[in-house]
């Protein structure tokens, strides 16, 4: 008896440390299991996490959401005002159609860069060059560690013009907590104007002016949705373009997750591009900034109308398709910034209705911002907490969910949100302001 006995608590010791070792494994932050764990293992690791974005509680009627798609009269247009962003709001890109083509203007004779010569890729994958019409020599390809895209290919991008920094150096200001899921385009355009460098935001953009900057010399950052494989979902993934082939008709693209000069059909790049209202971002030696201004034309620096003609686009692609979930999305985003908070809510809960990626709101915030100007409280907690249920790394949900308690009388648990915030990100300006503003 006293051997059985003997058997059996060392069998509960054994299942107790156990247990202690999964509980503790379990709170390892998601990029320690990604290193530790085999990689069938890991699924047990991850939180749970729900298969969409949550849905509205109340969608527009069909009535509301049909008045959406109707311009205004010219007259009655209400002029673009300011909108209730806490996070910077990406800088404007090309638009499409209604605005004059650019003129191509002569190639440039680019000045060599600090790594001259072919990128990496040109002798691994030859053939993908070999039919290049316009590739830009020069660009240093970079792997990306953990999370780290955004600072990967900002850095790519760089190195075109001679900077010779890492990623690691680019993340201590645009990642500090190596958990964030999530680096905006004016985040990266702010880190290489601290450079010296110019650097222009839009959104809106075509296959044409990308095509166009390629050929004056300038390589373009775009912010794309990524399907990589199957267990991965659908994620948010920054990519630069260097090139392009009329034939086969593709971009030629460094790639910091699938590696360098990766040929990109046309289609295929724009239906993901999409995903992120077409934004892109421009690096630009000073000199060069007029050349630059004359390719991307009007919506240089007039916001009004590159959202208006964002938002004729989305509405050509609604009425293409009424139940393209990103292309509601992308009309939301286009009513906030022209002034439209209401219209915007409406068009993200239809978006919502319809099922969104459920990382969406780890890259875009606007449906956020649209919830707090209409007075919407409960929808922000909501989508906030949804989110943290699932990762507590993204910062902005914080500031968000903050601004909701503070509107609900709840100073104690906004104080609480914005100090989070700012642990994961001590740079982050939001929600420095927003403490400021409560102190005593």
């Amino acid at each position: 008896m006293r051997r059985r006995g003997g058997r059996v608590w060392g069998a509960l010791i054994l299942l107790v440390g156990v247990g202690a070792l999964w509980a503790g494994l379990r709170q390892l932050p998601p990029r320690y299991v990604a290193r530790l764990v085999p990689e069938p293992l890991q699924a047990w690791f991850w939180p749970t996490h729900p298969a969409e974005v949550p849905t509205p509680s109340m969608p527009a009627s069909p009535e509301r959401l049909a008045a959406l798609l109707t311009p205004l009269p010219p007259t009655a247009q209400p002029s673009p005002g300011p909108v209730p962003s806490r996070t910077p709001v990406p800088s404007p890109s090309p638009s499409p159609s209604p605005s004059p083509t650019p003129r191509l203007l002569p190639t440039p004779t680019v000045t060599p860069p600090v790594f001259p010569g072919p990128t990496q890729a040109a002798r691994s994958t030859p053939a993908a060059l070999e039919e290049a019409d316009v590739l830009l020599y020069g660009v240093r390809h970079t792997f990306q560690t953990w999370n780290n895209c955004g600072p990967a290919t900002l850095v790519m991008a760089l190195s075109f013009y001679g900077w010779r920094g890492t990623q690691k150096e680019a993340a201590v200001v645009l990642r500090p907590d190596p958990e964030d899921k999530n680096v905006s385009p004016e985040e990266m355009a702010a880190f290489a104007r601290s450079l010296g460098l110019g650097a222009r935001v839009r959104v809106n953009g075509n296959i044409s002016l990308l095509q166009q900057l390629l050929q004056n010399g300038f390589p373009v950052i775009l912010e794309t949705g990524f399907e990589p494989v199957p267990r991965q979902e659908w994620v948010g993934h920054y990519r630069l373009l260097i090139g392009f082939s009329e034939q086969p008709g593709q971009f030629i693209v460094m790639d910091s997750y699938m590696g360098p000069n990766q040929g990109i059909p046309y289609a295929e790049l724009d239906r993901y591009w999409r995903h992120f209202q077409r934004a892109y971002i421009v690096i630009y030696r000073p000199e060069d900034e007029d050349r630059l201004r004359t390719l991307i034309g009007p919506v240089w620096d007039d916001d009004g109308r590159m959202w208006a003609e964002a938002l004729a686009r989305a509405r050509e692609e609604i009425a293409a398709n009424p139940r393209d979930a990103f292309a509601w999305f992308d009309a939301g985003v286009a009513f906030l910034r022209l002034g439209r908070p209401e219209e915007a809510a409406m068009a993200f809960d239809q978006a919502r209705t319809l099922r969104l990626p459920w990382r969406i709101l780890w890259y875009r915030f606007e449906p956020f911002e649209a919830y707090l100007a209409v007075g919407r409280y409960a929808d922000v907690i909501a989508l906030a907490d949804a989110n943290l249920r699932v990762t507590p790394y993204v910062e902005e949900w914080y500031v968000y969910k903050g601004q909701a308690l503070l509107a609900l009388g709840d100073r104690e648990g906004a104080r609480a949100m914005f100090q989070r915030a700012l642990r994961l990100n001590p740079n982050f300006q939001a929600a420095q302001e927003h403490l400021a503003a409560l102190a005593p």
